[in-house]
Formats: C-alpha cells, sequence, structure tokens
C-alpha cells in the first residue's frame, strides 16, 4: 500500500514541496530519527546518484501508481532527481583534444 506523504519544507529554498526528497535523517537519543527533506530542484545537489537511484527504486517497488512512471508525482520527481545528480557528477566535455604525450 503506498504511503501519502504530506508537504515538507526543503533545506535549502525552504518552499514547501508536496513531493519532498529525503536528504537524510537526524538520529536523537530518545525518540524517532528527525527527517530531512529536500525539494526536487535542490535536491540533486545534495544527493549523490546512487543515494538518488536508491531512492528511485525503493519507491518505484512499492508503488502501485508507478506504472507508467508519470503517473505519479513522487516517482517523476524522483526520476527528475536521478537524471539531475547524473548530470552533475558527469565530467563537463572539453573542447580541447587530450594533450599528446610522445
Amino acid at each position: 500500500m503506498q504511503q501519502s506523504r504530506s508537504r515538507r519544507m526543503c533545506l535549502d529554498c525552504q518552499a514547501l514541496t508536496e513531493t519532498p526528497i529525503l536528504l537524510y535523517a537526524i538520529e536523537r537519543t530518545s525518540g524517532p530519527a528527525f527527517p530531512v527533506y529536500a525539494c526536487p530542484e535542490c535536491a540533486p545537489a545534495r544527493l549523490t546518484p546512487d543515494a538518488a537511484l536508491a531512492q528511485l527504486f525503493n519507491h518505484t517497488h512499492g508503488c502501485a501508481e508507478c506504472t507508467p512512471l508519470d503517473s505519479c508525482a513522487q516517482g517523476w520527481a524522483l526520476s527528475r532527481v536521478v537524471g539531475r545528480s547524473l548530470r552533475r557528477a558527469r565530467p563537463a566535455p572539453t573542447d580541447t583534444p587530450p594533450a599528446d604525450s610522445s
């Protein structure tokens, strides 16, 4: 069963988002951990591509609405975060050819 997510505040821009992306949880000595979220626009700067892909996999595995992916707002947001984090991690192309080592 898909759990409904409520609006959360983004750690970076402080905007409320309907599709929060979990960044991490702050462990406390007593009581439950405190989750910290980001909006889909800010999350790629804070998540590694592997962490973003893991969240997408975990979400789509248990979400009946994610087939096709664009019918679930959370799945769509996570897929955009994965794409943006992959583009951020990829080295920028250079226009100069590699130096000749001879």
